[in-house]
């Protein structure tokens, strides 16, 4: 991750000792260190008429909470800065304060030169904000994004590296995204879960091809084939990663359609979910 800007996103509980294996990661690989506040207010439902053809006033109550919330993320805004001073790192802290829903286009725009973004757990006490904010990371920016670095020291530069690997777009950008981190890592393995050997599938031997090129990046490969058995996938990828003792799992994200996977559900919305093992996700 040499030279890196990274883009650490954080709840309204987020602290600066929160950014510290950000700030050690930047430190070492020359890079930048970028924060985004992200503060929600209640969903405004109704506006009060001050008269028949008057504006309509938003009501006190909202006005004073969102008052409240920009007020307090402005305060970590000024330590974030000051934190990041002191350590010698360059990079942007902004704040936004905004309905939930309305993170999903914003963040985008604030990640687009940023080269990973990095979700922390605060953003996790508000589940709705946290989903849009990874919606938004995944969909309009072009990197990828990390979840749950807190959960393991080693996740921003892994020493073993577990790839879900379905010979997916999703799957191939999520590789492509990781390389770096790969090329770095002691050991790659390339899992597939209940392969298809067909032609238009998998392939007779899965995983090969994609070894192969990443042998010729000077990665130390490993392909392994799983059944999920009685398991989900992503049942079955968080088990066999963990028996891999895997500092970071990378996997592409929503090959089928996000809505899909919500109402139905799917691998990549339980991985998001998940926060034991940090993860690696691009679509």
């Amino acid at each position: 991750m040499k030279n890196y800007t990274f883009l650490a996103l954080q709840g309204p509980d987020g602290t600066t000792s929160d950014l510290a294996p950000l700030v050690e990661a930047a430190t070492k690989n020359g890079g930048r260190l970028s924060v985004l506040h992200l503060g929600p207010v209640p969903i405004l439902s109704y506006a009060i008429m001050s008269t028949p053809y008057g504006a309509p006033a938003l009501p006190d109550g909202w006005i004073n909470e969102r008052n409240d919330m920009a007020e307090r993320l402005a305060k970590q805004q000024s330590k974030t800065r000051d934190y990041l001073k002191r350590e010698g790192l360059s990079g942007e802290v902004g704040t936004i304060c905004v309905e939930p829903a309305a993170f999903h286009d914003l963040v985008g725009l604030r990640a687009v030169y940023a080269d990973v973004s990095i979700v922390q757990e605060s953003l996790r006490k508000e589940k709705i904000t946290f989903d849009n904010v990874v919606y938004g990371l995944l969909f309009d920016a072009p990197g990828p994004v990390i979840l749950n670095a807190e959960a393991n020291p080693k996740a921003l530069a892994p020493e073993n590296v577990f790839v879900a690997w379905n010979n997916s777009l999703p799957a191939i950008r999520a590789v492509r995204a990781a390389l770096p981190v790969l090329k770095a890592a002691k050991e790659v393995t390339i899992a597939c879960f209940d392969a298809d050997p067909s032609q238009y599938a998998d392939g007779e031997s899965p995983g090969a091809d994609l070894a192969t090129w990443l042998s010729h990046h000077g990665c130390h490969v490993t392909v392994q084939e799983y059944a999920s058995g009685r398991h989900t996938i992503a049942q079955a990828i968080l088990e066999r990663a963990g028996e891999c003792t895997a500092d970071l799992v990378v996997m592409g994200a929503y090959g089928r359609s996000r809505w899909n996977e919500k109402i139905f559900g799917g691998s990549t919305e339980a991985m998001i979910q998940q926060q034991e093992v940090p993860l690696l996700l691009s679509h």
